[in-house]
């Protein structure tokens, strides 16, 4: 967002400078020197209409203390203002059911214990842009809703205010693992084996608990807990076989199913490259990776009777 703010003002200055140099030349001149200037949140400024751009902000879980974000707001004018100037903004809900109402969804306006700010934002003398900083209580956040912020500009510090002035944030909460992942590995199955070599995501249940997809199945997926390295409690979703038909694994094929070596090298599960060593269902945080090693097996009691086996390493972008 900041990028294309600063963008504009160049672009902005650029032509007011162009016109006036020609001031002097052209009878149908306009001074911008004279413009007032609007007090703006630049977010708004993409889109027109009463209820302001929706904009999706993502932060980051955690079990305690507060995840941040910036609503920035800006002075547009020629010229940043010789004295600070104090910004205030409101919450306006009557923006957030406008903005259901033409759209046909069903945010629910953030409840107040669920962050903190002090809504007012000094943009400092010689500047035309500043932070509003709002922190989001995380662990008050409940998942299952689909919370929204709308904000709007009440009081420009005795400056006009633009029309830009709501702007609505839509608040989802991530944990430290919610991203895309290039995964490798490989599927040890009875008729159709075959490598893995994908993008996909892991994405937030909670602080500690995320959702992944199995393998290359793409109606598949698991929850885990991730703490420190330790991947554990396996929940099956989706069209996965739920539990205990399907989980991590701690043995390498501890059923004995004849299965094909790998395509391409690589042998049989407990050889030299899948076996539970190399991908043992852990965590490094300095790498952002995942080695896991999972299956399922319908109607199967435990991974004795998983005739599918995942040895997958999985590398956040």
């Amino acid at each position: 967002m900041k990028k294309r703010l600063y963008i504009r003002t160049a672009l902005s200055l650029i032509s007011i400078a162009l016109l006036s140099s020609c001031l002097k030349d052209s009878p149908y001149s306009v001074d911008f020197t004279k413009t007032k200037p609007l007090v703006e949140l630049p977010g708004a400024a993409n889109v027109s209409g009463s209820a302001g751009l929706f904009e999706v902000v993502g932060v980051l879980a955690k079990a305690s203390g507060a995840s941040p974000f910036n609503v920035p707001v800006n002075l547009a004018a020629p010229q940043p203002l010789s004295t600070a100037l104090n910004v205030k903004l409101s919450v306006n809900a009557a923006a957030l059911t406008a903005y259901n109402s033409a759209n046909s969804t069903s945010y629910v306006l953030l409840p107040a214990a669920d962050y903190t700010s002090t809504l007012s934002v000094t943009i400092p003398a010689g500047q035309n842009l500043a932070n509003l900083v709002v922190n989001i209580n995380t662990s008050l956040v409940d998942p299952t809703q689909q919370y929204a912020l709308p904000l709007t500009i009440t009081d420009g510090g005795g400056q006009q205010i633009s029309n830009y002035n709501t702007i609505i944030f839509g608040i989802v909460v991530k944990n430290a693992y919610d991203d895309n992942y290039t995964a490798t590995g490989y599927v040890f199955h009875p008729s159709a084996p075959r490598a893995l070599n994908a993008v996909y995501p892991i994405t937030t249940v909670n602080a500690v608990t995320s959702q992944c997809q199995v393998g290359d199945l793409g109606g598949d997926f698991f929850d885990f807990d991730t703490n420190g390295s330790v991947v554990s409690n396996w929940q099956a979703a989706g069209n996965t076989p739920p539990n205990p038909s399907s989980g991590f694994m701690t043995l390498d094929n501890p059923g004995g199913v004849a299965y094909a070596p790998a395509q391409g090298g690589g042998g049989l599960p407990g050889g030299a490259t899948y076996n539970i060593t190399n991908y043992p269902n852990n965590y490094t945080a300095s790498t952002k990776t995942f080695l896991f090693h999972y299956g399922y097996g319908g109607g199967s009691s435990s991974q004795v009777g998983f005739t599918r086996q995942f040895y997958e390493k999985m590398v956040g972008q």
